[in-house]
């Protein structure tokens, strides 16, 4: 890894304090070069896009980040990687994608999220958005090793600030369902690094041949005795992943 900044984008109904354990255990040299940002709608982010879409959050994305950078992307936030990669090779040192995939919706032979799982979700949305925040949450950590733990601690960091606006949490989980950059991730020309938990149950690691197929010089990890928040459940390991790239 060499000095370029570090952008880490956080996933549906979550924010940046989600990363709050790793920056807590970043060597002194590599936190100066970590910056951890809300997407427009979450956390402290009270900016609106006139659309609220992948090309917008891309579009935004440019305007946080400032020279070559490694853009890493944690579940919805690795489409957004995906999608800035491609519009912005000079601005991308590497792409790096956390329990991510460039297509989130189980289809045909591409293994995914069950199309009933998100419709449950935005169904729920509509009700208390607050409680499908904490109902997803449970989903990433279904399966960990540590997944009481696990829970507790990243619905601490999520509800320490302001409630994400209900137009972000409606138009990610619309991203989550219809948003498809198969063929922008397939001509991604920086380094990609993909991390997967062998315990997911919305990334399946069985994409993991489905990337390689796609961009055959992408380099896929799978960690074990972990779900969809690896950075968490193993936080140590994770910051050595994050050292590699």
């Amino acid at each position: 890894m060499n000095d370029a900044p570090i952008i880490l984008i956080h996933g549906w109904g979550m924010n940046k304090q989600i990363w709050n354990g790793v920056l807590d255990s970043l060597s002194p040299e590599l936190l100066d070069r970590v910056t951890v940002v809300d997407m427009p709608g979450y956390g402290n982010n009270t900016e609106t896009l006139e659309r609220y879409d992948i090309d917008e959050l891309a579009g935004w994305l440019k305007s946080v980040v400032k020279k070559p950078s490694y853009i890493i992307g944690w579940s919805l936030g690795g489409l957004l990687a995906i999608k800035f990669a491609h519009h912005n090779p000079v601005l991308t040192v590497g792409v790096g994608l956390v329990a991510s995939t460039p297509k989130f919706m189980e289809e045909g032979d591409w293994p995914g999220i069950k199309p009933n799982v998100l419709a449950m979700f935005s169904k729920q949305l509509l009700v208390d958005h607050k409680d499908t925040v904490k109902r997803f949450l449970k989903i990433q950590a279904l399966g960990s090793e540590s997944m009481r733990a696990d829970l507790k601690q990243i619905q601490e960091w999520v509800f320490s600030v302001p409630d994400p606006k209900i137009e972000a949490l409606d138009a990610g989980l619309t991203m989550l369902q219809d948003v498809d950059l198969r063929e922008e991730f397939s001509s991604i020309t920086t380094p990609v690094n993909v991390l997967l938990g062998r315990l997911d149950s919305l990334v399946p690691n069985s994409v993991e041949q489905k990337l390689i197929d796609l961009l055959p010089g992408a380099k896929i990890t799978v960690m074990p005795g972990v779900s969809h928040a690896p950075f968490i459940s193993k936080k140590e390991q994770f910051i050595k992943w994050l050292q590699t790239l």
